[in-house]
């Protein structure tokens, strides 16, 4: 008899335990507090949840709630009775006011078998305040000197025309459909009004908080909440709109060219497998992709080149002999009659623009590519970050507490393309000023780069060694 109340009575543990729990589990990645709506845990994957390698982030209530609803009057209630159910493939939580003088009188979280967002549902005839503060709960980057633009976090919004960062804003009116939240490099919280437009007021960028007001026109405040990474294919299926946050600081005409490139290495990381030989050979497609604009940029600089070793010591005897007013003006005529435009060194400018665009794309790419966190290549431990290969005592200003060898060897292929330069068009003396400038680019591409994210190092080195080859056939074929 014993045995048996026994066993009704773990019977009845347990099927209690579970019943709690199912109240509490709106997901197997999102929980719910039993008490009070708000979400205690909420936890996202790249690139699924499933895979022995994933990568996770957690928003956890433990020190303050990240989210909290308001009536219009600012107050909060915690007075619910709780329930849970099915509705369809869908599963929902219901937390129902014990309140009947409250002006909020249900709350429901609901979330589809896919996981796909988490929806808000709020019962009230008044307007609803919903508060959002990110502050040290989205993962940021901690790179040192100029990498350090990827660090921090982000208030944004975005709709069909774009995406805008509304850090520095004081309030913001969305729309039904568009979307309001944070953002750091690689993960996002985002919130949707569904039926129902929103004021987003008191933000305040540097602690990642903001409130919104949702308007009570039909007394159902229904939103739709995202939690996730930052990867271009996902955000597009889940909502075309979303697609706005990947390289949102460019124009619209950049963010495509982004979108190629981005495909193009998507493509190469399919095809081989390795995140650090998809750069390679990300390097050697564009470089034959952009071989005809390259062929242009030579041809340029090489008729500017000729141009300037016949003026050259032309130009520098009338300077020797002449000064001031009389000087230029002899200057002006020599151009007249050899029939050369007095700016014609810019053309030389233009081949180099119009290179720049791909050069903006690719780092974007690689910069906000989560395809490259926490990805090895030889000696590099994180593709994403720079390579620290060799870690000092100390924090050096600008540089950080590491040693990135990477952009070392970046520096050296460049250093050693300037000594190898040559160029027939050239006179001595402008042959070795043009060497000293490319001297001096490679020591500041060294500065500059030296605490970007490898990713973009190696394909930046790759590039540079394909164009020293590229030379070296150049001037065997001559």
């Amino acid at each position: 008899m014993m045995s048996i109340l026994f066993r009704i009575s773990l019977f009845i543990l347990i099927f209690t335990q579970q019943a709690y729990s199912l109240d509490q589990n709106i997901s197997d990645r999102i929980t719910l507090n039993p008490e009070e709506p708000t979400i205690n845990k909420w936890t996202t994957c790249y690139p699924d949840c499933l895979s022995n390698t994933h990568i996770f982030l957690e928003l956890s209530n433990d020190k303050k709630p990240f989210i909290e609803i308001f009536d219009s009057k600012g107050d909060t209630y915690d007075d619910y009775l709780i329930s849970s159910d099915y509705e369809g493939d869908d599963f929902e939580v219901v937390y129902t006011s014990h309140n009947p003088l409250g002006e909020i009188s249900k709350i429901i979280f609901k979330s589809d078998k896919e996981n796909r967002f988490l929806e808000l549902i709020i019962q009230s005839n008044d307007d609803v305040k919903i508060e959002i503060d990110l502050k040290n709960l989205l993962s940021e980057e901690d790179i040192f000197g100029l990498g350090g633009i990827y660090n921090g976090t982000w208030l944004v919004s975005l709709d069909e025309q774009g995406s805008e960062n509304i850090s520095s804003l004081r309030q913001v009116n969305a729309k039904q459909g568009s979307w309001v939240g944070a953002r750091t490099r690689f993960w996002s919280f985002l919130i949707s009004p569904v039926k129902n437009n929103l004021l987003i007021d008191e933000i305040d960028g540097s602690e990642s908080r903001f409130r919104l007001t949702s308007e009570a026109a039909s007394g159902l405040h229904q939103f739709r909440l995202y939690f996730g990474p930052l990867n271009t294919a996902e955000l597009s299926e889940l909502d075309p709109q979303l697609r706005q946050l990947m390289y949102s600081a460019l124009w619209d005409w950049l963010r495509q060219l982004c979108f190629l490139i981005e495909w193009i290495f998507i493509s190469l990381l399919n095809l081989v497998g390795d995140e650090g030989i998809a750069i390679l050979l990300l390097a050697c497609v564009l470089k034959i992709m952009i071989f005809p604009l390259n062929r242009i940029a030579e041809k340029w600089q090489d008729d500017v080149n000729s141009i300037q070793s016949d003026l050259q010591p032309q130009i520098d005897e009338i300077k020797s002999m002449l000064s001031g007013e009389e000087a230029n003006h002899r200057i002006m005529q020599l151009y007249q009659d050899k029939n050369v435009s007095p700016f014609y060194s810019v053309k030389s400018l233009f081949g180099f623009l119009i290179q720049i665009p791909i050069f903006i794309a690719v780092f974007d790419v690689l910069g906000e590519s989560i395809y490259l966190l926490e990805k090895s290549f030889f000696f590099i431990d994180d593709l994403s970050k720079p390579d620290q290969w060799l870690s000092f005592p100390i924090i050096i200003p600008f540089f950080g507490s590491s040693f990135n060898l990477l952009p070392l060897c970046m520096m050296i292929i460049s250093l050693l393309s300037a000594f190898l330069y040559t160029d027939q068009n050239l006179t001595r003396d402008l042959l070795q000023n043009q060497k000293r400038k490319l001297y001096y680019m490679s020591i500041l591409f060294f500065l500059l780069l030296f605490t970007f994210p490898s990713g973009m190092v190696l394909y930046w080195t790759t590039s540079n060694l394909l164009q020293l080859i590229q030379m070296q056939i150049k001037k065997a074929l001559q």
